[in-house]
């Protein structure tokens, strides 16, 4: 890593401008030292990164605002005096758009992130309800009571999603099914009739029965979801994604089969047991445990992880952590309904830590990954184009 040389008076003179610390006077005077030479920009720079990934990790963990700049003064001062060390994926960009312009050359006048306006909405909670009989509900629009033949009722609300309120369970003779359907861009929330809680995320497909009924409880997914099972004694539910089928005994857990041809199961807590195809034996995860499985070969994979980053979606935000952007961008084309084209293979291979809220604009999440890589992010109309800088 490039080290670049910086006395701390002037460390702590450049800490103290990024607080927005420092008088008018002063700040004349941070504009002039920057136009005193390359060195003093690329140590500027150098600094500002590191400032803004410590910036940035601290506002997304919720510390407040006097806490956190104590840890960001605390944690750069920590460093060996004159010795900084850069390439940390993270920024703000409020920062960057006031500091920029003394970034070198035409690079430091550049826009951050190239937009031809369209309005890109961050995911919103939206869904189409297939009844019984094939009529399709916008839940988005409906805030009404929808009744089934078997006089189920169905309720929505806008900020709770849809439940059931069952009746004479006991006189039910007729399996009815219903299907969520979770667009590009969207996710929602449900309660299913025992109860069952699902989130389900964007470009992603529910079916399940109205009510339960026999020995098991059964649902069919498409996409990503996440369940929170009530326990029912000798009662099982299960989640079949093609002939992969994941048995649940009272748990929550994370369920992504975007890729039919490899499903990854997330265990929270609790025990759930997983089979690839039904000629394959049934395996066990543990919490805290991630299974991949490969459903044409039935081969699987089990890892301990850190869970977060793959269930921090039902939370409302996007981690990531060392992933690749081509992975990445999958997830924003989905969130954002947006197509994605890559200019230069070799970008889809950079390597990028993120930890912000899911509702936060495409243009502030493009932004912290420009400035702290060389890849330039360009958004016209629905596209989303990334080339080399």
């Amino acid at each position: 890593m490039e080290k670049i040389n910086l006395d701390q008076e002037t460390e702590d003179w450049l800490i103290a401008f990024f607080n927005g610390e420092l008088e008018e006077n002063e700040i004349e005077k941070i504009g002039e030292w920057l136009e005193n030479g390359e060195e003093n920009r690329n140590a500027y720079e150098a600094l500002m990164r590191d400032y803004l990934q410590l910036r940035w990790a601290q506002e997304n963990m919720n510390i407040q605002e006097k806490r956190a700049k104590e840890v960001i003064f605390s944690s750069l001062k920590k460093r060996k005096s004159g010795k900084l060390y850069y390439g940390m994926a993270a920024a703000v960009a409020l920062l960057f758009v006031f500091f920029g312009y003394w970034f070198l050359g035409e690079k430091t006048r550049t826009s951050p992130v190239e937009v031809v306006q369209t309005e890109i909405k961050p995911v919103q909670s939206r869904a189409i309800l297939v009844l019984s009989s094939g009529e399709k509900v916008d839940l988005e629009k409906s805030h009404e009571e929808i009744r089934e033949r078997d006089g189920s009722i169905v309720k929505v609300d806008s900020s709770l999603g849809i439940r059931y309120d069952l009746l004479n369970q006991e006189e039910k003779t007729e399996l009815l099914y219903h299907k969520i359907v979770v667009p590009r861009g969207g996710e929602y929330f449900l309660t299913l009739g025992d109860g069952t809680e699902v989130w389900l995320d964007a470009d992603s497909e529910l079916e399940y029965p109205v009510c339960f009924a026999g020995d098991r409880r059964e649902v069919r997914l498409k996409g990503e979801a996440y369940f929170k099972v009530v326990k029912e004694e000798g009662n099982p539910f299960i989640v079949q994604v093609g002939t992969y089928t994941v048995q649940v005994y009272g748990t929550e857990f994370n369920v992504n089969a975007y890729d039919p041809r490899q499903i990854e199961t997330v265990l929270v807590r609790g025990s759930v047991g997983f089979k690839a195809n039904p000629s394959m034996p049934e395996r066990m995860l543990k919490p805290n445990e991630l299974a991949i499985t490969n459903v044409e070969s039935g081969e699987s994979e089990i890892r301990t992880i850190d869970i977060l980053p793959y269930v921090a979606w039902k939370n409302k935000d996007i981690v990531f952590v060392n992933e690749c952007l081509e992975s990445i961008m999958e997830n924003v084309s989905r969130w954002y309904d947006v197509q994605v084209f890559f200019q230069n293979e070799e970008l889809k291979d950079l390597r990028f830590d993120c930890n912000m809220q899911r509702y936060a604009s495409i243009e502030d999440l493009f932004f912290f990954m420009e400035k702290t890589s060389n890849a330039r992010f360009t958004i016209n109309g629905r596209t989303v184009v990334i080339s080399k800088k």
